[in-house]
């Protein structure tokens, strides 16, 4: 019988062993589920999850990712990447989605061996235990949409995965260039590459059980980290809203007491985020471009040079 659970860790090695610690902690000893690390070869380290994990897939490091795309593939992938420069597809979906694209062309033998797969981003910092699964939906944790589906994590059935990983096939098509989203950013192509293989109507929602974190000074292909999280010696957070939401669903049960002693902290920098808002919106708080019928596509303050309306009400116009 296969084993339940694969955890795939695919990207750049970022977030620190604290961040790691907690993978561990509330999701692959819970679930007692193997672990696998998807990386360039110039990350090699040794560090935690090179030492505990089942699998190390090391893609050798191109000098540009372009190189890659363009020995495998021969479509619309360099136009519809260009589309989305200044807005993380280019900078950084080109390389999440070509690691994607070597999992599946190497490694879905792996992948078959499991029932379900749990894909996701090294610098995903825990704060409680993830579900186990048990049906067959694509299941994403809520918020993060960004005008599309929130593309940091994911648990689906293993025999999806080939379908899952094919987003450099759909991007390398003219159909797909042809109902390229308004704002191309990672999150509306992961949806309409989801749309395309007909997993978008399998999602179902569980609550925010994580945040984005980084080390101070750590590499980003992206979006730099601002807010140091008390009495740590270098742990960042990079999404106030995000990390907000995975303490509130975590104190939805009412635990707050007990849960403050446990990594006071994250705690009590959650507690600092919530009393700055409180207090005046000191926080540059994320300004929603979108109108009350559309708010749940959420625009954050990152694409506010950008988008000036609702794309979703100009499409009905």
């Amino acid at each position: 019988m296969n084993k339940k659970y694969l955890v795939i860790l695919s990207g750049s090695p970022r977030g620190g062993e604290r961040t790691w610690l907690s993978l561990f902690k509330y999701v692959v000893e819970p679930l007692n589920a193997d672990l696998a690390i998807c990386t360039t070869d110039n990350f090699l380290d040794k560090n935690i999850l090179f030492e505990r994990a089942d699998y190390k897939w090391l893609m050798d490091n191109p000098t540009n990712f372009e190189n890659y795309y363009e020995k495998y593939y021969k479509g619309t992938w360099k136009d519809y990447l260009n589309k989305g420069k200044g807005l993380g597809l280019y900078e950084s979906g080109m390389i999440h989605f070509a690691l994607k694209d070597y999992i599946k062309r190497k490694y879905l033998n792996i992948l078959k061996e499991y029932e379900y797969i749990i894909y996701s981003r090294f610098d995903q910092y825990y704060i409680d235990y993830h579900p186990d699964v048990d049906g067959d939906k694509l299941y994403i944790p809520s918020g993060e949409n960004y005008f599309g589906v929130c593309d940091r994590h994911a648990v689906f059935k293993s025999s999806k995965a080939k379908d899952f990983l094919s987003i450099v096939e759909y991007i390398d098509s003219r159909p797909a260039l042809n109902e390229l989203p308004k704002h191309p950013n990672c999150e509306s192509v992961y949806k309409k590459h989801l749309e395309s293989i007909d997993l978008l109507k399998d999602i179902e929602r569980f609550k925010r059980i994580s945040f984005t974190a980084a080390i101070k000074n750590e590499h980003t292909n992206w979006r730099v980290p601002k807010f140091k999280i008390f009495f740590t010696r270098n742990l960042m957070i990079k999404y106030p809203d995000e990390y907000i939401s995975g303490f509130k669903y975590k104190y939805s049960d009412n635990n707050f007491i007990s849960y403050i002693y446990k990594d006071f902290p994250l705690n009590l920098y959650f507690l600092y985020l919530k009393l700055r808002q409180y207090l005046g919106g000191l926080i540059k708080k994320e300004t929603p471009k979108l109108c009350e019928d559309h708010k749940e596509y959420f625009s954050s303050s990152r694409y506010e040079n950008i988008i000036n309306d609702c794309p979703e009400c100009r499409k009905s116009k």
